[in-house]
């Protein structure tokens, strides 16, 4: 009878130890070196945020499943509790109604759990004099591109600048190739690996090394999977936060060097 008892409570502690399946969404577009290649999760090296996430799900418990899609569809996935967890998003107030940031004691936002920073620069034609110094852009007469839903087109109306909205990175090229805008801005880490597979643009565009602004990115979970899953998204924003520091990750980084 007693051997039976054991064998129902570790049957029940069984059962209550299932794996736990994470729904992830992420931009269809590359964040190198953190999520790699467009649309899809890349099999071999789909960059260190994948394959970190991929190496904890023994240590967690949980599988992690991954989709792609484009960056506002994304956020909206999210607010409506559809996904878990998306790969990533920058700071904004009213982003609090799309999910949940990781927060200090004070209920400030906690910039030491960012999974990283990510810079915004100005891109152009190479025989043009707009230029940006690092608080101001120099010789700027028209409109500059940047893709709709990134907080970057907030910043840039909020400094009286003239924004083109488009729906992807390629818009913006599309349009600075026929001059129907001045320049664009948008994240180095999406542009720099794209105009190097597409040499044809990389001869005629140029990126002002000066960011226009650096941000720190956040992972950020749906309301609904942190109410019930609070200390497991503690403890995967604290894993991803420290991923430069630990020991354990130093092969998957050093794949992307």
């Amino acid at each position: 009878m007693r051997l039976l008892f054991i064998l129902l409570f570790l049957n029940v502690n069984i059962l209550m130890a299932q794996t736990i399946s994470i729904n992830v969404i992420c931009e269809d577009k590359q964040i190198y070196p953190y999520i790699l290649e467009d649309t899809k999760i890349a099999k071999n090296s789909p960059g260190i945020t994948i394959e970190i996430l991929k190496s904890l799900e023994k240590e967690l418990n949980v599988e992690f499943k991954f989709n792609r899609v484009q960056s506002l569809r994304a956020h909206k996935i999210l607010h409506s509790n559809q996904a878990d967890m998306l790969l990533f998003a920058s700071y904004l107030k009213n982003r609090e109604e799309m999910g949940v940031y990781p927060k200090n004691s004070l209920n400030e936002l906690n910039n030491n759990l960012k999974a990283m920073d990510l810079s915004y620069v100005l891109y152009t034609l190479k025989d043009s004099n707009l230029n940006w110094d690092g608080n101001n852009f120099i010789n700027l007469y028209g409109k500059i591109g940047a893709t709709q839903g990134y907080s970057i087109v907030d910043f840039l109306k909020n400094n009286n600048v003239l924004v083109s909205e488009n729906s992807s990175n390629l818009g913006d090229v599309r349009k600075l190739i026929a001059k129907r805008i001045q320049g664009f801005v948008n994240q180095e880490s999406k542009i720099d690996p794209y105009l190097k597979k597409n040499p044809k643009y990389a001869e005629v565009i140029k990126k002002i090394e000066i960011p226009i602004v650096t941000k720190p990115y956040f992972i950020v979970f749906s309301h609904k999977f942190y109410k019930k899953n609070s200390a497991l998204a503690d403890k995967i924003w604290a894993l991803l936060a420290d991923h430069k520091n630990n020991p354990k990750y130093k092969s998957i980084i050093k794949k992307y060097e």
